[in-house]
């Protein structure tokens, strides 16, 4: 978007040489722009970036979006969740520092979908967790209302949670295509096959992502998300300070397993970010 109206932009690839620095979608730039509408504009340079959602890849490292203000990660009522995803997405969110909130959706294909919600609201007891059924629009206004014109928002899920037609409704408009999930399992297809930044009539941006089944945060060696902060604390009454919390003698983390203090997906995805292994 110009001062004279939307255009098409190309950027060359010695302009952002530095590993990382190309422009990726929630990127904000600097334009040179033409005389006439059919010109391609150049992009000239990219502003420094006020959050970075990333994930990590067989390839490596990998820049989901930029400058989000707040991360909604939609959670399908009708099947049941996988709350070691959904937590290694919220770490993501987090480290981006980005807001998450989770939105469960889909309530017409689920009549006790109020325990669902109320089960994600007593495992992410730090996390907001909204109900909204995009076949209902009072539930969809209500989301609406907490939109502001100035800021970015990410709609994040797994493929067949309803992210696009979400999308849809929040704009009043076909933005972005929707499909049907299969039968047998309720799993989507993946529709949206790429990540796009759409402008609604209120001012906010949204960005619908596809659905990304694996999902691994990128964290620094000796990083410790703040999800993990009961971890932690527990970790001070371990017999050992090296301890993994495998197998070690009086592991006060494997002892919190047992009673049930500590959930086991929690405890998982503990270890797999760490890189920690029973050898």
């Amino acid at each position: 978007m110009t001062a004279r109206g939307p255009r098409l932009a190309a950027h060359q690839g010695s302009a952002f040489a530095q590993a990382g620095a190309s422009p990726c979608v929630g990127d904000w730039v600097s334009v040179s722009v033409g005389q006439c509408a059919e010109d391609l504009a150049q992009v000239t340079g990219r502003f420094p970036r006020t959050s970075e959602l990333l994930r990590q890849t067989k390839s490596g490292m990998q820049t989901i979006a930029a400058n989000v203000d707040h991360a909604w990660l939609l959670v399908d009522a009708s099947r049941a969740p996988n709350h070691a995803a959904l937590e290694r997405y919220l770490i993501a969110i987090e480290e981006s520092g980005a807001e998450p909130m989770l939105l469960v959706s889909k309530l017409d294909l689920n009549e006790a979908w109020q325990s669902l919600q109320q089960r994600l609201e007593h495992l992410f007891s730090d996390v907001q967790v909204l109900a909204v059924s995009a076949l209902a629009g009072e539930s969809v206004d209500q989301l609406s209302r907490r939109m502001q014109g100035a800021s970015t928002y990410c709609l994040m899920g797994e493929s067949g949670t309803g992210k696009s037609t979400l999308l849809n409704r929040l704009a009043g408009r076909e933005l972005a295509r929707t499909g049907e999930v299969r039968g047998r399992d309720r799993k989507g297809r993946h529709v949206t096959s790429y990540r796009e930044l759409c402008r609604l009539p209120s001012g906010a941006l949204v960005l619908d992502t596809p659905g990304m089944r694996e999902f691994v945060p990128v964290l620094s060696p000796d990083a410790v998300p703040k999800r993990f902060k009961a971890i932690v604390e527990l970790a001070e009454g371990c017999r050992f300070k090296d301890c993994r919390h495998l197998s070690e003698p009086n592991c006060a983390v494997q002892r919190a397993l047992r009673e049930g203090r500590l959930a086991s997906s929690m405890l998982d995805n503990y270890h797999r970010l760490r890189g920690i292994r029973e050898p």
